[in-house]
Order: structure tokens, then sequence, then C-alpha cells
């Protein structure tokens, strides 16, 4: 295997991985938990499980601000019955771009995993087709899309409990990030039509010089 070969199949490789890794952090639930307590909280991209006093509850993104805000009415209404003495602090309301931003980044992941995924398929079938738009082109939008809103899922986060941290599936979307990236590129001069005018290596000028089509 020359050195041609084994940079388009380390492509392959590495899209089909990041796919797989874009997608199950998609899906997953444990982008923040409970450390202390990981059986209490588990929160996603679009839904979550709190469970309290023996009770669980499978809620969406937007119910958990609803909960949230539910809770801290309560805690208003007792301080206004106590004296000041005796009065519980008022958690932070949660912010309502929470859910939002937690669906952005769920399908900005989806669409580049597919990008991946569809990029992949046809480096192994050695294609080339005209489109209007390269799978990689929808692999490097959505990651960096996913990106911006996860960013703001994990800063602006509602505070469930005082001692919530990141959870798994932050670590497998931050490798799928990376290796769809670092995929994107070779895979491009994998699948890109061929300019009859300038010849094979044509398909490697959309990212720069290459000589993966050259003799």
């Amino acid at each position: 295997m020359d050195f041609r070969q084994r940079r388009r199949l380390i492509a392959i490789l590495l899209a089909f991985l990041a796919a797989g890794a874009l997608v199950v952090a998609a899906f997953a639930q444990r982008w923040l938990v409970d450390p202390d307590h990981p059986e209490t909280l588990s929160l996603g991209l679009r839904n979550a499980e709190i469970c309290e006093e023996g009770t669980c509850l499978a809620l969406s993104g937007f119910d958990v601000i609803d909960y949230l805000n539910a809770k801290i009415d309560k805690v208003v209404a007792y301080n206004k019955t106590v004296p000041p003495s005796n009065q519980v602090a008022v958690p932070r309301r949660p912010w309502d771009g929470f859910p939002v931003v937690g669906w952005i980044a769920f399908v900005a992941s989806l669409i580049a995993a597919g990008g991946l995924f569809i990029g992949g398929v046809l480096a192994i079938a050695g294609k080339r087709y005209e489109l209007p738009v390269m799978p990689t082109t929808f692999v490097v939008i959505g990651i960096a899309v996913a990106i911006v809103n996860v960013a703001l899922y994990m800063a602006m986060h509602p505070a469930v409990y005082p001692t919530m941290t990141i959870g798994w599936a932050f670590a497998v979307y931050g490798f799928g990030a990376i290796a769809g990236l670092g995929a994107a590129f070779p895979l491009n001069r994998q699948i890109r039509p061929i300019d009859p005018e300038l010849g094979a290596a044509s398909a490697t000028m959309s990212w720069g010089g290459s000589r993966d089509d050259r003799p």
C-alpha cells in the first residue's frame, strides 16, 4: 500500500469513526451529570432525567426550564411567609435559550455525521459526483455550528444541582468534532470532481495543494 492509498484509507476510517462518535454523542443523555449522585440527574442535548425522592421524571429540555422555574417560584413564595433569618437562597433562574441551543447542536451534529458517512461511502466507491454541495461542506458547517451551540449549552446550563459536571457524552462529541474536521479535508480530495481542463490535480485544489492524484 503506497502513501496515497494509506492517506485515503485513513481519511475514510476517520470519517466513519467521527460520524459514529457524533451520532452517539447527539443521542446520549450524559452531557451533564451530578457526580455525587449520578443516578439522580442526566442531561442530554434534547432531554433530561431527574430523580428526586424515589421518583424519576423524563423531561424535554423545555420541560426542564419549566420544572426549575416552578421550583424557584415555590422558594420565592416560601420566603414571603418567613422572616429574613429563615429565608432560603433563591437559585439562579435558567436561561430560556438552553433547550434551543441543545436542539441546534443535536441537528448540526447529525448533519455533520451524515456528511462524513456519505463522503466515506463515495470515497470507498471511488465515485466523484458533480454535486451542488459537497458532503464535506456539510461536515465543516455542521461541526462549526455544533461547536458554537455546544459551548453555549455547556456554559449556560441550568443549575439543577450545585455539583453538576461534564459527562462522558461531551468527551465523545469532542473526539467526533476533532476527528470529523481532520477527516473532512483529505476526504474532500478523494471525492471532488476532476476538472477536465486542469486534469487529475484539480481534484486537490479545494483545500490547497496536494499530491494525492499526481504521478
